[in-house]
């Protein structure tokens, strides 16, 4: 409300310092303060002095020129108003202006809208309206109280929505399905397993076929070791395979400790035991012959195992972990053969990837047709290989078993007596010279000690057969006969000048080499 003056403060009391007021400049804007909030020294009557606005009262607002016209009556010794409105009505950045009381209204006070809070709002809205269509959706057309399932039970038809009636329990006696019918069996509906086999009836599954046929041939031999004070401690356990009925047991050397004077226990697979006498080893071939006093034992069957595929089937059977785990069949295939572990070359391996542990060495590498085709005796052990295992091939087997079985020994292997290494291409071209096998040791009882051959000499043939490995040469090697006369020729480069370097022969006679 306007005072006797015309003026208005923010809370719409009437400002008794505006003292100066002329209706004839101020009537468009009542304050003490030029557009814009400008501090003019001329604003109101003549030499009005200026003062700043209060606090409390209505801030000026730019007028919008777009809603006013000029002001013709304009005086610029006075600086008033210089626009006027147009038109009365509201503004909502300049107020009301009633032409008639030639009077302004300034804008109400309106609250900032809080957005937030009206989204809120509309998200329950909406929720509420989705809410109340489902709760509509899932009330029965016909309206009253019914059960989850129908007094029938088992008709579809019977079913209304799932929901919790009102005022009783989730479910009620009457809306249990019935219980079903035992008039026919009084037990209910009950469940059975086939029926078992027989005592003695062959199994149909090619696998068990395989090693019921072979695992009555495979025994647990425990090693001992005699001590110093007459005392006997367990060495270790491994497997062993019957090789005939009367006793005869083939392993491992290293089974027996490499040697003929470690005591054994033998273990039947029907848990029977016996003491057994070494009859002989063969360390280069990492075979061992024992013998039992017993008879009628289940002797295994070999076949040839020259005739093994890539591919075909491979069970082991033996004693992974010792005595504990006893007969366990573990099932792979043959995933190479010929496979040479080391460099004396005088055993071609059967590679599998049937798992072979601690305690399966010496044990039996048989077929699907329960046929010994190895004997399980090393596996790769490192952290990034997984399952290959290597078994001596049955041929290798029976060649060295029976030797041993009739002389106690390999009775017709030559030896030199040397130990050496390869000369690869790649050595031989970054040293010009020769492939062949490199001397790395001549023993002392070697045939070699009397003639000029030294270590670092490299074999490069035998009875003019050409030598390019350790392999090759311990294959033609065994072709012959202790006391049988084989012609070595070797190779000696000198340092620092390829013209000096020699190739010579030289002859010895072989020396029996039993394995032992």
């Amino acid at each position: 409300m306007a005072d006797e003056f015309g003026n208005f403060n923010h809370q719409g009391q009437p400002d008794r310092d505006s003292r100066n007021f002329d209706p004839q400049i101020q009537s468009n804007y009542p304050y003490e303060r030029p557009p814009f909030g400008g501090e003019n020294p001329n604003f109101g009557n003549a030499g009005a002095e200026p003062r700043p606005m209060r606090y409390n009262e209505y801030p000026p607002v730019p007028p919008r020129q777009q809603n006013y016209v000029r002001n013709e009556s304009y005086d610029p010794e006075r600086q008033g108003n210089v626009y006027r409105r147009d038109l009365d009505g509201y503004d909502k950045r300049s107020g009301y202006y009633d032409s008639s009381a030639d009077t302004y209204m300034p804008p109400p006070q309106r609250r900032r809208k809080n957005s937030t809070k009206t989204l809120l709002w509309c998200v329950c809205a909406v929720l509420g309206i989705v809410g109340a269509a489902v709760i509509m959706f899932a009330i029965d057309s016909g309206g009253g109280e019914q059960s989850w399932l129908s007094e029938s039970g088992g008709d579809s038809s019977g079913y209304s929505s799932p929901r919790r009636n009102v005022g009783s329990d989730y479910l009620t006696e009457s809306s249990l399905p019935d219980a079903p019918d035992v008039s026919a069996d009084e037990n209910g509906p009950q469940i059975y397993t086939q029926e078992a086999k027989k005592s003695g009836e062959v199994s149909t599954n090619q696998v068990n076929k395989a090693y019921e046929k072979a695992s009555k041939s495979v025994v647990c031999i425990t090693s001992y070791q005699a001590g110093s004070d007459y005392t006997i401690t367990e060495s270790g356990e491994g497997s062993g395979i019957i090789i005939t009925a009367d006793g005869y047991i083939a392993t491992n050397s290293h089974v027996v400790n490499d040697s003929k004077l470690t005591g054994v226990m033998v273990t039947l697979s029907d848990g029977k035991q016996y003491l057994g006498t070494i009859i002989g080893i063969d360390k280069k071939t990492d075979l061992a012959v024992i013998k039992i006093d017993a008879t009628g034992l289940t002797a295994a069957e070999f076949a040839n195992s020259d005739g093994l595929f890539v591919g075909d089937s491979a069970y082991a059977i033996g004693n992974p972990g010792g005595s504990a785990y006893a007969n366990s069949l573990t099932v792979g295939t043959v995933s190479a053969v010929e496979r040479v572990l080391s460099t004396n070359g005088y055993v071609r391996y059967i590679q599998t990837d049937a798992a072979i542990n601690p305690g399966n060495s010496g044990g039996a590498l048989i077929n699907s047709d329960g046929l010994v085709i190895g004997m399980n005796t090393a596996k790769l052990v490192a952290t990034d290989y997984e399952g290959m295992g290597f078994a001596i091939p049955s041929n290798t087997l029976v060649e060295i078993v029976n030797k041993i079985i009739k002389y106690g020994y390999v009775n017709d292997r030559g030896t030199i007596g040397i130990e050496g290494s390869t000369a690869t291409l790649y050595n031989s071209k970054m040293n010009n010279t020769p492939q062949g096998m490199i001397i790395s040791k001549i023993n002392s009882d070697s045939p070699l000690k009397t003639t000029e051959a030294q270590a670092g000499d490299i074999v490069t043939a035998l009875n003019g057969k050409e030598i390019k490995s350790v392999v090759e040469f311990i294959d033609e090697l065994r072709q012959y006969r202790p006391g049988e006369k084989v012609t070595l020729t070797l190779f000696r480069a000198s340092k620092g000048s390829k013209a000096t370097s020699t190739s010579f022969d030289v002859e010895v006679i072989l020396q029996a080499d039993t394995g032992e």
